[in-house]
């Protein structure tokens, strides 16, 4: 069975369900996803809006005590908050972001009282002129754009980062609901202690210069998101890119065998 998820700024009561970006709810679908939902969480850290305030995502099968004792005592929202009704929706201001940035538009559909959203992504896409890492502002760690084959521009990181980019890299470490083994289809299948390590920080999207000093974890974060068996990464001459992951292979094998 799927387990469900939600983008929580736990600082403002706010929550931003995927679906609202037209992408589905699981972590290794809106995780990969470029130009939806982690496109709009990475943007909004990337200024005033969110940046600094204290992010988890949080699924359905989520526990008390995925949230440390700490973040619950300061924002009372514990790691049960995927059901928490008091949190606001933050769907319109997530697609707000999006379409501002020129990373998609988008077009809904009224289905059985419910609009249901599609991202059309940007052919083209304007970069912001700044340079940025994702950071965590309390364990003073950082994930670089470019160690997932990504650029560092604001702008590119957003529309490129899915499929393993850098907007994969943070979902997975702030998966809260996902902290030593996946719990239902659609989870990150790792043990790592590494998934989930950031849910709950304060988090920002901020310029590089401003991370001097900060640990860069994100060659652990490849190991990791690699260990699932989702996806792949090759390194030469100091460069990273993405590689076709192993599922893709035998997608490709099956289909030829049919």
């Amino acid at each position: 069975m799927g387990h469900y998820h939600r983008i929580v700024n736990l600082t403002q009561h706010q929550v931003i369900t995927p679906m609202d970006t037209g992408v589905l709810d699981k972590l290794l679908e809106f995780g990969q996803s470029s130009a939806t939902a982690m496109a709009a969480l990475w943007l909004l850290l990337g200024r005033e809006a969110w940046c600094g305030d204290r992010i988890a995502i949080l699924g359905y099968e989520g526990r008390r005590h995925d949230l440390s004792p700490e973040v619950v005592a300061e924002t009372g929202h514990d790691g049960t908050a995927f059901y928490d009704t008091t949190l606001r929706c933050a769907g319109e201001l997530a697609r707000s972001v999006l379409v501002e940035r020129g990373i998609c538009s988008f077009t809904s559909e009224a289905r059985e009282g419910y609009d249901v959203w599609r991202s059309h992504p940007s052919e083209e896409v304007r970069p912001a002129g700044v340079d940025v890492v994702a950071a965590d502002l309390d364990r003073h760690e950082v994930l670089d754009p470019v160690q997932f084959g990504d650029d560092r521009d604001l702008h590119l990181a957003a529309a490129t980062g899915g499929l393993g980019g850098v907007t994969t890299a943070l979902t997975a470490v702030l998966a809260g609901s996902n902290k030593l083994g996946g719990r239902g289809g659609g989870d990150f299948c790792s043990t790592d202690p590494i998934i989930g390590s950031w849910a709950g920080d304060h988090i920002g999207v901020v310029p590089l210069a401003a991370a001097h000093g900060f640990t860069d974890i994100s060659a652990e974060v490849r190991r990791a998101l690699t260990g699932t068996g989702e996806f792949a990464y090759r390194e030469a001459a100091g460069r990273v890119t993405r590689a076709d992951p192993p599922w893709r292979a035998r997608a490709i094998s099956h289909l030829d065998a049919g």
